[in-house]
């Protein structure tokens, strides 16, 4: 009786079990439209921001060639540049301030006659300046403000600021004696004479 193999020969059922007992194959993956989608906008979006850094560093390199034209390296920092323009931006508004307080003495000037003042002491007064210095020429009201600052100084010191009235006019006749006629040289010599003051 020939002797059997207790060892079950190799199935193919086992085989496959062999195969797949090893490192897998991955299964083909078909493509997602929808990845695809994000992928290409993804794309578009880089491609759109490297454009957009481009045209600002152009913009940037016109505005420091407008800067600095020789293109050396003595060009200005931007903290530079904001140093410069706060004092430029101080200096205008002094320059204003001082505009605005001329417009202010100016319009008192004119306006103090009316008032009864004197125009001279009234601009010499540090005290009458102080209290005109707050108003504004283009206000409505500026002119209503400044008749009051003029009237409460006149009120506050009239020997001070009150213009002295005007005196009656002078009338009757010069007591110098008659005009004197016009004289006219009478030979060459006098009109010279005459002409070179001598």
């Amino acid at each position: 009786m020939p002797e059997t193999s207790l060892d079950p020969a190799p199935t193919d059922e086992q085989g496959a079990q062999q195969d797949n007992s090893g490192t897998p194959a991955a299964p083909p993956v078909a493509p997602d439209p929808a990845a695809e989608q994000q992928l290409v906008a993804a794309e578009q979006r880089a491609t759109e921001q490297t454009e957009r850094a481009e045209q600002l560093q152009q913009a940037l390199d016109a505005v420091q060639q407008a800067l600095n034209p020789d293109g050396g390296e003595g060009g200005q920092d931007p903290a530079q540049l904001a140093a410069a323009v706060a004092e430029r931006d101080t200096q205008l508004a002094d320059l204003a301030g001082r505009l605005r307080t001329a417009q202010v003495e100016l319009a008192a000037h004119r306006a103090a006659a009316e008032h009864g003042a004197r125009a001279d002491r009234l601009l010499n007064s540090r005290a009458f300046l102080d209290s005109v210095s707050g108003l504004d020429p283009d206000a409505p009201k500026f002119g209503e403000q400044l008749a009051a600052a003029i009237t409460a100084a006149v009120e506050a010191d009239p020997d001070l600021y009150r213009a002295a009235p005007a005196g009656p006019a002078r009338g009757g006749a010069e007591f110098n004696g008659p005009p004197a006629a016009e004289r006219r040289p009478k030979t060459l010599h006098d009109a010279i004479a005459v002409r070179l003051g001598g």
